[in-house]
This record gives C-alpha cells, structure tokens and sequence, in this order.
C-alpha cells in the first residue's frame, strides 16, 4: 500500500502541470452556471482518458515502443518523435517555466524570463541527474506537497463563493467545450509515455519473482491509477469551481495569470506567497519529470546510446530555454493545431489495442479516419 500510494501521489504530480491549472480555471470562469456539464467533459478527457492511456500501456509491458509498433516502424517512430517532443522541450517543459514566471513576475517585477528559465533548469537538472531518484522525489516529497497547497487554495476559495453567472452556453455546448478543453492538458500523451516511469517505481525494491508476475504489476498500476485520477479530479473540481464562484472578478484575466489573479483575490497579497509556491511546485514537478523522460528518449531511443544521459538533460533544458521565450501564448499557438489533430487518433487506437489485448478483438482498424481537427477556445 505504501508503494501504491507514492506512485498514486507521484502520478498526480507528474501529469498536474501548467495545463492543468490554467485550463479548468478557464473553463470554471467562461461556463458559469453550467459549471457542471462542463467539468463532466473536462474530467473525461483530463482525467479518464489519460487512465486508459497509462492502462493501455501497462498492458504491453509499460512500454509505448511495443503499444505503438503495430502501426508499422516508421509510423510508430514519428508518431512518437512528434509526442515526446510535444510533452518534452519544445512544448509542455517550456510551458510550465512560462506559468510558473508569470505568478512569479507580479512579486519580483524586475525578474527577466530569461533568468527565471535559467534558475528553473539549474534545479530540474540536479533533480534528473539520477534518473531512479525522480519517482520517490515526486511520490514522497512534491507530490504530497503540491496537493497541500492546492487544496488549500481551493478550500479557501469554496468558502467565500458568490452566485453563479449566468452564460449563454447550453449543457452540451458546456460539455463539449470542457470535453475539447481536456485536450489541452496533454496528459494522454503524458502517461502514454511516462508511463515507464512509473513502472520502475512499483517494481522499486520488488524480488525478480514479483518484477515478473505481470498480473500483480497490472494491479498494483491500477491502483495507482485510482489514486492518482482521484486527485486530478478533486483538485479539477475545485479549480472549475472556485473560478465559476468569481467568474465576475476575473473576467478579462490573461490565462497565464489567472490563478495568480484568483489567488490574490481569495487568500489576499499575504497569500501571494503561498499562491507563487503552489504554482511553482507544481509546474517544476511536472517539468522534472517531463525532463528526465525526454532525456532518456533521447539518450536511448532516439540516439541509441551515442549520446550520454546527462549531455541529453543539457540539450533538453536548453531548447527548454528558447522555447519558454516564446510564452504562454506563442507556445499553446503551436501546441494546439497538432494536438487537436492526434489526440482522437490515439484514444482510439488505444481502445483498439486494449480490445485486442483483453479480448483479442481485432486491432487493425482505419483509425487514420479519427485525425479530424476540432475547434475550441483552449486554443487560443
């Protein structure tokens, strides 16, 4: 249990980013008084898909390679090359440096981005520089911490809410702008490819013996799963609901400074220290973890072992650098048309392959067809 329990808190940190802070927010302040409905379609794609994501993978042995390789070896190589470098430094590490610098920014004024990306990779570097340290720093210690904070917050705000306002979406346009909302989290591509990691952290200290018995691994994940999309969909809850209760009061609120916004408004200025410590945890345990999976993609799948592990985090951090230039707003600008394009590939390619791994259904469909791009606010 105490092992299901770290890799649960350790799920939750790893997948609970920048993402995941400013898209339910959003999502809580634009739907009002449908608030409901469109937490519903947000926590299916925020939270259940991306359980049947790391599900999924578990079911081929935790690794995305064999998940992905009856699409054929060039598809699954690119595919995966597009993911790991969506969720790797060209896309989600670099967004959670922006979010984190744009809470920070309203304290210390005088703080460049650049200096804050520089001080962010110095940590995210002596925190992978040992790649089996990363789950039982986020499972013990960050994961535990980051709840903490956010629950606080969220506590806080349930407590002084105000009346609803009222919008003009009706319930399924509510629930489909939280379904489509949910893509923006980008946590199906998350545990798809995290999900590596995480095995290594249950089989943490296991005997050989149990290392194989593949039905205890299985079961153990779930477990995890469980506790970990508990979390999500608490603080989610929260999040959705607290910006609804003070929609009026944040209307207008750039999406990178919406919590930060929200926080002042609900804790007061004494609370702005607590709001940038909340925030800052926990994009920086997202961005370590997204860390030390592309720099071993790139030490091992990708280079095959010519490059080192720690010359890959180098690389990885420094186009991190570049990238959080951009901002909040140019990075999701070049993230979103390409995930609203292989997020519904994906979904179902996996509920085809669990098909065929549970039930030998057959696998080979045109799920091509599935690459249809949609629409939605979260693009921006």
């Amino acid at each position: 249990m105490k092992k299901v329990l770290t890799t649960g808190f350790a799920m939750f940190a790893m997948l609970f980013g920048a993402g995941n802070i400013v898209f339910p927010l959003i999502l809580g302040r634009d739907s009002g008084h449908q608030v409901f409905w469109s937490l519903l379609g947000f926590c299916l794609t925020a939270v259940l898909v991306p359980l049947l994501g790391l599900f999924g993978t578990i079911l081929n042995h935790g690794d995305y390679k064999f998940l992905l390789a009856p699409l054929g070896k060039i598809p699954a190589f690119l595919l995966t090359f597009l993911c790991m470098t969506l969720i790797g430094p060209f896309g989600l590490i670099p967004r959670c440096v922006t979010i984190s610098y744009a809470v920070s920014k309203m304290y210390l004024p005088s703080l460049s981005i650049l200096g804050f990306t520089l001080f962010c990779a110095v940590i995210m570097f002596c925190c992978t520089m040992k790649n089996s340290f990363v789950i039982d720093l986020l499972g013990k210690i960050l994961g535990p911490l980051k709840i903490t904070l956010l629950l606080s917050i969220i506590v806080k705000g349930l407590f002084s809410p105000t009346n609803f306002l009222p919008v003009s979406w009706t319930r399924v346009e509510s629930f489909n702008q939280g379904f489509l909302s949910g893509y923006g989290t980008c946590d199906l591509l998350g545990t798809i490819f995290l999900s590596g990691l995480i095995l290594s952290g249950l089989k943490k200290g296991m005997h050989p013996e149990q290392q194989a018995d593949s039905r205890s691994i299985i079961k153990l994940g779930l477990q995890a799963s469980v506790i970990g999309g508990g979390l999500l969909s608490l603080v989610y809850a929260g999040f959705c609901l607290v910006a609804s209760f003070h929609g009026a009061a944040i209307a207008g609120v750039e999406r990178a400074d919406i919590f930060s916004a929200l926080s002042i408004l609900i804790l007061g200025k004494e609370g702005g220290g607590l709001a940038n410590i909340t925030v800052a945890i926990a994009c920086l345990t997202t961005a370590i973890a997204l860390t030390a999976v592309f720099g071993m993609y790139l030490h091992r799948d990708l280079l095959g072992g010519r490059l080192a592990y720690l010359p890959a985090l180098i690389i990885t951090i420094a186009i991190t650098t570049a990238m959080a230039m951009l901002g909040f707003g140019g990075i999701m600008k070049a993230l979103a048309p390409i995930i609203s394009m292989i997020y519904p590939f994906l979904i179902f390619y996996i509920l085809v392959n669990m098909g065929w791994k549970l039930w030998k259904l057959y696998r080979h469909r045109p799920v091509s067809l599935t690459m249809v791009p949609e629409s939605s606010d979260w693009e921006g």
